[in-house]
């Protein structure tokens, strides 16, 4: 699918992935071009013609891709530690990227005086053509969703998108990022016809099937493809399937390579049928476009290649399962998944298990239902929610071992749509064995919602919310994250960070506890935190409120252990405290912010 699940590293905390699985492999240090980037040295575009050591672009969004936050306040972004296979750690003190831009005026300079020296700016208007200049100093990295690797001037083509980061004169380019699977300007995201092959195919037929055995060892063949209308009815199967995909798009978006792949409107039951692939992208069960579906009960999956995930849905397409085993081995590998196109899948009873790198048990760029399942993903997060698509647990038990426990974020590969992600779960789960934080949000608005969940980590950071520099992941500066978690009759343990450019909301109700701080450097954008009369906050360290709603309105439900929570006198949802200092129980205050 397109991006491999991560790894972030977090000394606080944090992030990388592709997970739908997947990982990427970023340049070395010594590859990497570090400066003190100016906004006005970035550019984004489509490539329209390349000629010798000129590259000429159609500019897109004012050089860069859009902004996932209202507006950019300035806030530290994500930096690099020492592992280049993940995405960089947060920290509050250790700024290399490019400095905010404000909502007003994005990426546009103050006008330089008539006589003011140096290059001067550049208009870098949507639609505008550009010329790149490429030298043998340029440094060039392939990005594929999450996926990250070394590239060259051979790797650009017309029609693929560029971020060029520029030298000094503006035109000469420093590095170039090659986004493959990122769309143009004016671009669809429809499903494409690849020309699905099958061992065997059934097409516009209605087919039965008992106690059969499939086989294909063929490079880009379906061991069954079911096409063109057509209906495969199937029980007591064995599948199998060996040969690598020669194209990552196409079994990722199309099912190529898969072993089972149902097309075109068609329909398939599969029940108590075992399927085992060892193919580089031989996603195991995999419905792509609108109006094909597969029902499956009673199935086990074996995947041992590298993307090769246990049930995919892509552009449209639906799974529903039940009474599934899924294990999968390779990087990349989620054995619940949907890719390009927002695909549904839902699961009612699922052991599920993945041990690649960028394999979580749930990847989500559409929407994704389970219920009462467990799962471990022993390299990677517990689950990832990509842009505006969804993921919803009841009664399930997951664990992970990725850089933190639950990602919500958009890549900007094109592989979701921008919006907001949505987890819930309910009288469920989620455990990771990272010490970074339990909920990493990056590049994209987010709702979560945990209804009497447990949530189980090492860490001391229970919500981290930041903008980063990370593949590409929204301009830095403009890329934070804003989350509202909603907890109803929830226990929640540990801190909440946020930077200057990212905003994180409590909504705690039914006798929800919170143990923990908000924002204790002060650096966030806005935090906010809402009780109701049942629910009660016991404060770890002195913390920093933009607003707070209580429906105590003497804030009895507010222990503070001595610590002082400072809030904003002139925030309109503060109105009822009219500028007070309030006594806390346990020795504390709540106080205005000065």
């Amino acid at each position: 699918m397109k991006k491999r699940i991560l790894a972030l590293a977090l000394g606080l905390a944090v992030v990388c992935s592709s997970i739908t699985g997947c990982e990427k492999d970023t340049p070395s240090k010594d590859e990497t071009v570090e400066e003190n980037i100016s906004d006005n040295n970035i550019v984004y575009g489509q490539v329209k013609t390349i000629n010798g050591s000129t590259i000429t672009l159609t500019l897109d969004d004012m050089g860069g891709p859009p902004s996932m936050s209202d507006n950019g306040t300035g806030g530290p972004p994500l930096t690099s530690d020492n592992d280049t296979d993940r995405p960089p750690s947060i920290s509050g003190n250790d700024m290399k990227g490019p400095p905010s831009m404000s909502d007003n005026n994005i990426g546009d300079p103050p006008a330089p005086s008539e006589n003011a020296g140096g290059p001067q700016p550049m208009d870098k208007a949507r639609g505008e053509e550009r010329d790149i200049t490429v030298t043998d100093d340029t440094v060039y990295t392939i990005e594929d969703g999450q996926e990250s690797k070394k590239g060259s001037l051979k790797d650009i083509t017309e029609k693929c998108m560029l971020q060029v980061i520029l030298k000094d004169d503006r035109t000469t380019a420093s590095s170039i990022t090659i986004q493959q699977g990122m769309p143009g300007p004016g671009d669809g995201d429809e499903a494409k016809d690849v020309g699905l092959s099958g061992a065997k195919t059934i097409d516009g037929k209605k087919v039965s099937s008992s106690d059969g055995s499939f086989d294909s060892s063929s490079a880009d063949e379906n061991t069954v493809l079911v096409t063109d209308g057509g209906n495969l009815h199937m029980v007591g199967a064995v599948l199998t399937k060996s040969g690598d995909t020669t194209n990552a798009d196409n079994s990722n978006f199309y099912g190529t390579n898969a072993v089972l792949a149902v097309e075109k409107a068609s329909t398939a039951e599969l029940t108590n049928v075992d399927i085992t692939s060892t193919g580089e992208g031989s996603n195991a069960i995999f419905a792509t476009g609108e109006g094909s579906s597969i029902s499956v009960d009673n199935v086990k999956i074996h995947t041992k290649g590298d993307s090769a995930r246990g049930l995919d849905a892509t552009y449209g397409g639906r799974i529903d399962a039940s009474a599934v085993e899924i294990t999968t081995e390779g990087a990349h590998c989620a054995a619940l998944a949907t890719d390009r196109g927002e695909g549904t899948v839902t699961v009612n009873g699922a052991v599920l298990s993945t041990a690649g790198d960028g394999s979580p048990c749930i990847y989500s760029t559409g929407e994704i239902s389970v219920q009462n399942t467990t799962g471990t993903a022993s390299g990677s997060q517990t689950l990832v929610v990509e842009g505006k698509n969804s993921i919803d647990l009841t009664e399930c038990e997951l664990s992970g071992a990725g850089p933190n426990g639950l990602m919500l974020y958009q890549s900007t590969s094109g592989d979701a749509q921008e919006g907001t992600a949505i987890f819930h779960a309910t009288d469920s789960k989620l455990t990771t064995t990272s010490s970074g934080p339990m909920i990493y949000v990056t590049n994209t608005d987010a709702e979560v919602t945990l209804d009497n969940t447990t949530l189980s980590f090492p860490g001391d950071t229970l919500i981290q919310a930041a903008g980063n520099e990370t593949n590409n992941w929204g301009v830095p500066g403009q890329n934070g994250g804003t989350l509202t978690l909603t907890g109803i009759r929830q226990r929640l343990k540990g801190n909440v960070i946020c930077d200057g450019i990212s905003t994180v909301s409590l909504h705690l109700s039914e006798g929800s506890q919170f143990t923990g701080a908000i924002d204790t450097e002060h650096a966030g954008k806005e935090t906010s935190l809402q009780l109701d009369d049942s629910s009660t906050w016991n404060v770890t360290a002195d913390s920093h409120l933009t607003s707070l709603t209580n429906s105590q309105d003497t804030c009895s439900n507010i222990q503070s252990n001595g610590h002082t929570v400072y809030y904003d006198p002139t925030h309109t949802d503060n109105k009822w405290l009219d500028g007070q200092t309030l006594d806390l129980p346990g020795g504390g205050k709540l106080t205005p912010d000065a």
